[in-house]
């Protein structure tokens, strides 16, 4: 059996569901979008565990407010039926509250990551942020 459209579909899915936990501070759903033993490496370190994830995202929470992640340019590899590696951008526009910013690109960086379908759904087993660049306005 190999990745199908739909699976191909799903993943962007799981890319958009964790970007809206992520902008709505929804910490089990945030850790949801994770195998259980899943992993998240970004400019903080390594995040193991879907526990340890919901508060990662907690921890980080504060300094998201009024931003709005996406996903582009989306790379979809199967490595077999049930595993496949997904190569993205992420950018983050900033609009702060009260909007007296005009929105703006505040950030972008590549993710490369590692998906696993598991009981019938797609989830990270590892996110590895790199190439991040914050600030993006002062480039």
């Amino acid at each position: 059996m190999s990745i199908t459209a739909a699976d191909r579909f799903e993943i962007h899915e799981l890319l958009a569901r964790y970007w809206k936990t992520v902008d709505e501070g929804d910490l089990q759903g945030f850790g949801a979008t994770f195998t259980e033993d899943g992993s998240l490496t970004n400019y903080t370190g390594t995040t193991t565990g879907r526990e340890a994830l919901a508060q990662w995202l907690d921890d980080y929470g504060p300094s998201r407010v009024g931003n709005r992640h996406m996903s582009t340019n989306t790379i979809i590899t199967e490595v077999d039926s049930d595993t496949a590696t997904v190569w993205s951008y992420m950018v983050v526009i900033a609009a702060f509250e009260p909007r007296t910013q005009t929105p703006h690109v505040a950030s972008y960086s590549r993710f490369n990551d590692r998906v696993a379908r598991v009981g019938g759904r797609w989830l990270f087993k590892e996110r590895v942020m790199d190439d991040l660049v914050l600030n993006a306005i002062d480039y």
